[in-house]
């Protein structure tokens, strides 16, 4: 799994111009596919694209993109759960999502 997630990195960092941008956006999309179904199961209350957004913006570059190539869009596994738990229980990511409004409430 390292050697894939690095092999993974490396090829990402080693693509010319737009690709490697390419790449990293769409893990990125991935993650945050992962983060919402997540947080739609733990806090129905707020809505779960917005909470991805806010547990996203806790993680670093590396644990986003670690995420995002886990092929977390077929079902979040235990682990990938855990941690995406463990992401939005950071002080950051508490402190938006609960700044967050009710879910079906508009600012």
């Amino acid at each position: 799994m390292k050697v894939r997630l690095m092999s993974a990195l490396v090829a990402t960092l080693a693509l010319p111009g737009c690709a490697g941008i390419i790449v990293a956006d769409a893990s990125r999309k991935e993650a945050r596919v992962a983060i919402g179904k997540v947080m739609a199961a733990e806090r129905p209350g707020i809505d779960s694209a917005e909470a991805a957004v806010c547990v996203q913006k806790a993680m670093t570059i590396l644990e986003t993109t670690r995420l995002g190539l886990d092929d977390s869009h077929r079902g979040v596994t235990a682990a990938n759960r855990e941690k995406i738990l463990a992401y939005a229980a950071r002080p950051d990511a508490q402190a938006c999502l609960d700044a967050l409004p009710p879910a079906g409430v508009v600012n």
